[in-house]
């Protein structure tokens, strides 16, 4: 009944703590929601107007470099092929005729089919007989002279280095490969604006034919990085054709220097081959992408629409050539275009945030402005700066929301933890209680018993009265210590038990208690082993505290020794310590409950200790007469194992 008072108790307490803390939760959570709405509200204003001024400002850097492409263009100033030379954001410029752009590349073609360099009859005539006796009658000799024939009377660079090839495929096929080498090395010198009539360059044959007779790799990768700025007009084929040869040269580089030379021009073709690729893809999209209405009139040259295109993306715009009134495309690299507006510490200072260019598509995105069709930016890692001006008020209510439900919840639990301990001590002093009265009516029950047996002179045997009088003395005595336990718990309790100390023999304390348990343990059948090391000093304690203590381990032992009946008590010494022990073999305890019962009332919880009279204070009062002395109590034993007690004092060498 007191125990569901007691609950129910801690329940009313439970509930007038928790139910006003959720409430608090509850507002302040709304409170923090509703402030982190309208911060998340404000600071997507904030990125809209951000994303309308970083628009301006591209725009306007972006229309500058417009500008300058279509004045250099005018002027005759913008290179053929490597457009970066003129400005390094731009990836290329090229015309637009019809509905798509015609590709660098293609516009070198049709100057090399229009220069193909035998167009005359005679020359056509003599040049089949060359590879007639070259490819039909496998005349090689024969075929060499034609092509040495029409070299003499060739003037064009174009003709003599086709010349150079032919005559030199003669001498490779008649294993005359050291003076073929000699004709390939005079085509390898020769720049890359020398093509045949699919655009590719006749120095890339030659290359083709010394990397594979591995001679003079040197000078094939120095006529490859002389002609890096010309990479822009070659085809597809040519730099595929560049990349095969410096592919098979990566596996056994000329040497240190030119292996440096030999990665970067593989770098570079690496990277035009993507930048093809995808001119090749946009070429295809062009009319999908919305740019070609914006080449009609020369005043559509400002303000056009800049759009986003490809997987290494560019920024794309038209304008118009007002000479010829002719339309362009250009194209802008995103990444060197970025990287040169991050360095610009005006930009930084004005707009201080990342961001990137992403499709129409992202949802997550803001638009720039009706200057930029299908393109939105996202902001880096520093989008957290639009919500800097409203980070102080969630933090603050969350601070303080912690801090006043850390004091309530840390005052209720030290409020539930002291009438937790109420209970539980009300429930032990109940059950010390019961534990009490049990022992003090089985030794008052049978000295009553003895004494009214012999008031009565029914005794006539000597021998029996003196058992019946040692049994009441016993009994006494084992009422007697019962009693000291209590009254000295009670002092420990108020503070006021004292301790007389003086140099004592513990062998004299060992003989007093193994003497005052002679009669209990013959009672009961028990035997107990005792081991003492010899010529052990003095200790400075209290005889009857110590006495009293190692009494209350061997009655321990005999309440809890199960079917053994020995329990052994060993005096030792060891460096500046003394120890005693007492050993029993019965039924043990589990290491859960070994930190516990050194606690006032406590006993350990099973069916074997309910039939085992106790009070729970014996291991309590010896732990706390061990420490008075200065002394550990500690205890070894697993269940079914017994038990070792040990007390271990300090000695006073003299």
């Amino acid at each position: 009944m007191k125990k569901n008072r007691h609950d129910k108790q801690i329940l009313l307490f439970l509930i007038t703590i928790i139910l006003p803390s959720l409430g608090l939760i509850f507002l302040t959570v709304r409170m923090v929601m509703q402030d982190r709405e309208l911060a998340d509200r404000r600071a997507t204003d904030a990125r809209h107007l951000i994303a309308r001024q970083i628009g301006d400002q591209l725009l306007a850097r972006l229309e500058n470099i417009k500008q300058q492409a279509a004045e250099a263009f005018i002027d005759g100033n913008m290179p053929k092929n490597d457009h970066s030379s003129f400005h390094p954001d731009i990836e290329f410029v090229c015309p637009i005729q019809g509905l798509k752009p015609i590709l660098p590349w293609e516009q070198n073609r049709e100057k090399g089919k229009t220069a193909y360099p035998f167009q005359d009859p005679g020359l056509q005539s003599r040049l089949q007989q060359g590879e007639k006796e070259e490819f039909v009658r496998k005349n090689y000799t024969r075929a060499y002279q034609l092509y040495h024939t029409l070299l003499i009377q060739s003037r064009s660079v174009l003709k003599k280095n086709t010349l150079y090839l032919m005559m030199a495929r003669t001498l490779i096929k008649s294993s005359q490969h050291e003076k073929a080498l000699i004709y390939y090395k005079k085509v390898l010198n020769q720049p890359f604006i020398v093509v045949d009539e699919n655009g590719i360059p006749l120095a890339l044959y030659a290359a083709r034919q010394i990397q594979e007779l591995q001679k003079a790799g040197m000078h094939v990768v120095n006529t490859f990085y002389s002609g890096l700025p010309y990479l822009d007009g070659l085809s597809l084929s040519a730099v595929f054709m560049m990349r095969e040869i410096l592919d098979a040269m990566m596996v056994s580089p000329p040497d240190t220097v030119s292996r440096y030379r030999l990665q970067h021009c593989r770098e570079r073709v690496y990277q035009q081959i993507r930048k093809k690729e995808q001119l090749i893809a946009l070429q295809k999209d062009y009319s999908t992408l919305g740019l070609s209405s914006y080449h009609k009139k020369q005043s559509e040259l400002k303000n056009q629409s800049w759009v986003l295109y490809g997987e290494e993306p560019w920024l794309m715009s038209t304008f118009i050539i007002s000479s010829v009134n002719a339309p362009f495309l250009i194209g802008i690299s995103v990444e060197k275009f970025l990287d040169v507006l991050r360095d610009d510490q005006t930009y930084a200072s004005e707009l201080p945030v990342d961001f990137q260019f992403v499709d129409e598509s992202n949802q997550k995105g803001f638009n720039l402005g009706p200057n930029f069709q299908r393109i939105k930016i996202v902001y880096g890692e520093n989008e957290q700066y639009f919500l800097d001006e409203w980070k102080i008020h969630p933090a603050f209510y969350m601070l303080a929301l912690i801090l006043i439900l850390g004091i309530t919840l840390f005052g209720s639990y030290l409020l539930w933890r002291d009438m937790r301990r109420e209970v539980q001590l009300a429930d032990m002093r109940s059950q010390f209680v019961s534990s009490v009265s049990h022992e003090l009516k089985t030794p008052l029950t049978s000295i009553r018993m003895f004494a009214e047996t012999m008031r009565m002179n029914r005794l006539k045997d000597k021998k029996m009265k003196t058992e019946f009088l040692d049994t009441i003395v016993n009994e006494s005595q084992r009422l007697t210590r019962l009693l000291n336990n209590v009254l000295d718990f009670s002092r420990i309790e108020k503070g006021k038990r004292i301790y007389r100390f003086q140099r004592a023999s513990l062998y004299m304390i060992i003989e007093s208690a193994c003497q005052a348990m002679v009669y209990p343990f013959n009672q009961q059948g028990f035997k107990l082993h005792v081991q003492t090391e010899e010529k052990l000093p003095e200790v400075y304690a209290d005889s009857d505290a110590i006495e009293q203590a190692i009494l209350n381990l061997l009655h321990n032992g005999m309440k809890y020794s199960g079917e053994s009946k020995e329990i052994q008590l060993i005096l030792k010494r060891d460096n500046h310590k003394v120890f005693i022990q007492v050993i029993d073999h019965g039924i043990g305890i589990s290491f859960k409950d070994q930190k516990h019962i050194f606690k006032q009332f406590y006993r350990v919880p099973s069916a074997d200790n309910e039939r085992i009279a106790g009070t729970g204070l014996g291991l309590a009062l010896v732990k706390h007469i061990v420490e008075a002395h200065k002394g550990a109590l500690t205890v070894e034993s697993s269940p079914g194992k017994g038990s070792t007690f040990t007390i271990a004092l300090p000695l006073e060498e003299s």
